[in-house]
């Protein structure tokens, strides 16, 4: 069996760390196999093409969005000893690469490489530029990890767009549209499922008043069968719980 844990959109320097403990507790017990790292796991704000706030510019730049996100791999590594890990090219990953080619003087700096400004050869992470948009297991039925492109208005909006892009060939888990969504189709192969991987960042961005974001966990089990496991958090009392397998955990 094939045991995946998917945290996904944490946008370092703007992490929620109480929504990333808490699903550290959850994955520290699952005990993955595999876990995915990337996945916008970092935003780098001041290379994006949009307008940026000054203030958040002076909090600290790309050293310390770069140096957050090593120390939270760190954590994440201490959550999955067992773990192999994956890493996803989101697109805020990907402002990097276009940055660069809006300035290609620079781009071939080895100095300005993803896997060596996020240290990958420390924190023991493969790297394939021509793999890491993706990971397919076919194992049964087939699976699909990525960090997503298309983002709908309403939770499993987005779900089902993608699972009707892959032409409902396969299951897809996701992240990129900071929600958490199922939506299942059943076809002649059986039943496929496209999964939405909430997010782990702060949910009250400047550029956003009140979005319709959820923070979560998903796991999933590969064996003959797909196996899914949504896990949403909740604000109740002042604590950030999710409810797993019968146990609540609370943050």
């Amino acid at each position: 069996m094939i045991k995946i844990a998917f945290p996904t959109d944490e946008h370092c320097p703007f992490q929620d760390n109480r929504a990333r403990n808490l699903a550290m507790q959850i994955t520290r017990i699952f005990d993955p196999n595999l876990r995915v790292a990337g996945s916008d796991g970092l935003d780098f704000y001041n290379i994006s093409k949009y307008d940026k706030n000054p203030e958040r510019i002076r909090e600290g730049g790309i050293q310390k969005e770069i140096d957050e996100w090593v120390n939270c791999q760190r954590e994440w590594i201490d959550a999955s000893p067992s773990a192999s890990v994956y890493f996803l090219i989101g697109n805020h990953e990907d402002r990097l690469r276009r940055w660069l080619w809006r300035h290609p003087e620079l781009y071939g700096l080895d100095a300005l490489n993803l896997p060596t400004l996020l240290e990958f050869e420390k924190l023991n992470i493969p790297w394939n530029k021509e793999e890491n948009a993706h990971l397919e297991l076919d194992v049964a039925k087939k699976l699909l990890l990525t960090h997503g492109k298309v983002v709908r208005k309403h939770s499993a909006y987005t779900a089902r767009a993608v699972l009707e892009d892959e032409h409902y060939s396969r299951n897809v888990v996701f992240g990129h549209s900071h929600r958490g969504g199922t939506h299942m189709a059943t076809t002649r192969d059986g039943v496929v499922i496209a999964q939405e991987a909430f997010c782990l960042c702060r949910t009250n961005p400047e550029y956003a008043l009140n979005p319709n974001w959820q923070q979560g966990l998903v796991l999933i089990e590969v064996d003959v069968t797909v196996s899914i496991e949504a896990i949403p958090f909740h604000l109740a009392n002042g604590k950030l719980v999710g409810r797993w397998r019968g146990k609540e955990y609370q943050e």
